[in-house]
């Protein structure tokens, strides 16, 4: 499990100066973004928490939304330290908490914010229900969460064809609009995410139906699914505290 963490920030690490021209430029990364803006209602005045915020893609779209306030934390300080340029260069720094901490260790008062937000970032947790509950306590008792993730179970093992050929037909979904919309680069970085997925090398996606029972087992008393229209292997889960 260390071994992972290491291999994961280590990835991060080397990603984060092309992070912003290669996923951040891919279509279904863009209209996943923008669908959990648009689910979450974010109104003037809300406590924001970005897990896994990494450059501020997804944190950057709520404050152009509205007159928010966004806690945002992540495992890679280099990734922070871009995010972290664009707040100067953009003088948000009243609007804008950011955060090295690992999204598996949380430290926050109990409901602390109005809604707490995370893309494709809690995959890469093996213990997922730990992490929902303590989302569940640091969000206000009309708290919402929304997760942004890719629809795929990578469940099982490796030995198994059967979730090979699952794993492989979600990733042809990412794979193609990623060389279409960034070029080789971008492609090339996701096809490298993909044998991680596959061996579970510090990547642990689930599908959207068992992230849905996960919030519920957490607590939340209504939880919904979206998924994007153009790529239906990414969508949200919407969870509602009360």
């Amino acid at each position: 499990m260390k071994k992972n963490k290491t291999l994961t920030r280590d990835w991060f690490r080397r990603w984060s100066k092309e992070y912003d021209q290669t996923l951040g430029k891919i279509s279904f990364h863009r209209d996943l973004l923008d669908l959990m803006v648009k689910n979450s209602n974010v109104k003037d005045g809300y406590n924001i928490l970005d897990i896994g915020c990494g450059t501020g893609l997804l944190s950057l779209k709520f404050l152009q939304k509205a007159n928010c306030f966004v806690t945002g934390v992540d495992s890679s300080g280099e990734m922070i330290a871009i995010f972290q340029d664009k707040i100067r260069k953009l003088n948000l720094g009243d609007k804008v908490s950011l955060h090295l901490m690992d999204a598996a260790s949380l430290k926050f008062k109990k409901e602390a914010f109005d809604q707490v937000v995370s893309s494709v970032t809690l995959h890469h947790l093996k213990d997922k229900l730990s992490a929902i509950k303590t989302v569940f306590n640091i969000l206000n008792k009309n708290g919402l969460f929304i997760i942004g993730e890719i629809d795929m179970d990578t469940t099982g093992k490796f030995t198994d064809i059967r979730r090979l050929k699952r794993i492989l037909k979600v990733l042809e979904q990412e794979w193609i609009p990623a060389l279409k919309d960034a070029g080789v680069e971008a492609f090339s970085k996701m096809f490298e995410n993909g044998k991680k997925h596959i061996l579970n090398q510090g990547e642990y996606c689930i599908s959207l139906a068992q992230w849905s029972g996960i919030c519920r087992r957490a607590g939340f008393k209504s939880v919904a699914i979206k998924k994007l229209g153009r790529y239906p292997a990414f969508g949200i889960v919407i969870a509602k505290k009360s």
